[in-house]
């Protein structure tokens, strides 16, 4: 066929193991420890004779075909990717001699299996071309989908946590069946806006009175006007770590990258964009930078909480039942109460989850060549002046800093955890390039 410029079918397998792990893991080993006598030897890892080799299985089918003398042509690739004996760090108790002076590290395991399964594209275009000028485009699309296969049991989950003070929470959990490192807490239903919230009425036609924190009452220094209402999960009337929840996944559905570069006789132009759609991240920053209550507060919104008044200024102002929230459509924030008895601030919850979807104008680049005549007479070979920047713009409805937050720690269950991260800078870069 004449505008069939060029066709190949790839089929792929491939074994591969993992390397990303201590040296002599299965064995214990000696490790120097500092002593008020000096420095002593002491067991510095816990060993585990059982360690097996991780090992990754990938299939992969592709097709690669040109069109049009070449000017358009596509990569296309679909794969799957099972990783056996998962190799994890496994944390134990303290009195087992994980914490303290003198302590050795945790264990590595085979915790499980793992399946990855996806498809990557690639289209190159030459859309212009003649003497002066020229035009090509290049766009990929990727989407990637895991699941978690097996663990020690059934029932078995991985929770990771951070602890930016003296509590420890627990951001993600990964599970059988699920995808890895999903966010794990509470769902915000509602807030106590008024006092007939506090009560609802069963199937029975009965009025019950809406779950609240275990342990806490109906009070100023309990549960209150203006605070937040957590979804009961299971029903048993009370608020606890049993009614935590997956509450977003840090995955995004595809990410995708749209450059173009333009050429007109010595000058080019180069344009990248890329994003990301449909990723989560845990803005962990506004639990500390929003709550009004705390003098660490930098945002503007933290000014907009909810605000309390009684409903008849004759009747006492200590009584929920004359108290309301007048500004209940203007803002999803807590009232400012005497403490923080329903952990409004500092539950894991999915009012801190947020669409961190973003475009972004990655890269500008624009150069001239210098004409070969001229450059010629100088002796020289190639002379060519440029200026770039990098992360020019970024396009996104996420609150933090960067809607890129990668993964904390580089542990991948702990992606799109943002804690502060830094953002990626914003570079200029000028240039000149010459050949002798």
């Amino acid at each position: 066929m004449q505008w069939l410029y060029n066709a190949k079918l790839r089929l792929g397998w491939g074994k591969t193991g993992n390397q990303n792990v201590t040296d002599y893991a299965y064995m214990a080993l000696l490790a120097n420890k500092t002593t008020p006598w000096g420095v002593g030897v002491l067991t510095g890892n816990t060993a585990n004779p059982k360690l097996t080799w991780e090992s990754t299985s990938s299939y992969n089918l592709g097709v690669d075909f040109g069109v049009l003398q070449n000017r358009i042509e596509l990569v296309a690739d679909l794969y799957y990717k099972k990783t056996d004996n998962l190799l994890l760090q496994l944390p134990l108790p303290g009195f087992l001699g994980s914490a303290g002076h003198g302590a050795a590290s945790n264990p590595w395991g085979n915790v499980g299996s793992i399946e990855n399964k996806g498809i990557e594209l690639t289209l190159n275009t030459t859309n212009i071309t003649n003497r002066d000028f020229t035009w090509t485009s290049n766009v990929v699309f990727s989407l990637n989908r895991n699941k978690v296969k097996s663990l020690d049991t059934a029932n078995s989950s991985i929770e990771k946590t951070y602890q930016p003070s003296s509590t420890n929470y627990i951001v993600t959990k990964t599970v059988v069946g699920q995808p890895i490192g999903q966010f794990w807490g509470y769902k915000v239903i509602g807030r106590f806006d008024k006092p007939e919230d506090f009560y609802y009425h069963d199937a029975a036609g009965n009025l019950q009175q809406v779950a609240i924190p275990e342990g806490n009452t109906i009070a100023q220094s309990s549960t209150w006007i203006g605070d937040y209402i957590f979804e009961d999960r299971n029903g048993d009337g009370k608020i606890n770590a049993e009614d935590c929840t997956f509450i977003g996944n840090p995955e995004p559905k595809f990410t995708w990258g749209f450059g173009n570069t333009f050429n007109y006789k010595g000058f080019d132009l180069n344009v990248m964009f890329s994003g990301a759609y449909g990723n989560k991240a845990l803005n962990l920053t506004r639990m500390r930078i929003e709550d009004p209550r705390q003098n660490s507060n930098i945002l503007r919104s933290s000014l907009n909480f909810a605000r309390v008044a009684v409903i008849d200024p004759s009747l006492p102002d200590n009584d929920y039942r004359n108290l309301q929230v007048v500004n209940p459509g203007s803002t999803t924030l807590p009232a400012l109460q005497r403490t923080d008895a329903n952990a409004n601030f500092t539950r894991i919850s999915d009012l801190l989850i947020e669409d961190a979807s973003y475009i972004r104008l990655q890269n500008i680049s624009f150069g001239y060549t210098l004409p070969r005549q001229l450059v010629n007479k100088l002796y020289l070979d190639n002379v060519r002046v440029y200026f770039s920047a990098q992360n020019v713009y970024t396009w996104t409805k996420y609150k933090g800093l960067d809607p890129e937050v990668g993964a904390m720690y580089g542990d991948a269950l702990m992606t799109g955890v943002d804690y502060g991260r830094y953002p990626s800078p914003r570079i200029y870069t000028f240039g000149l390039n010459v050949s002798f």
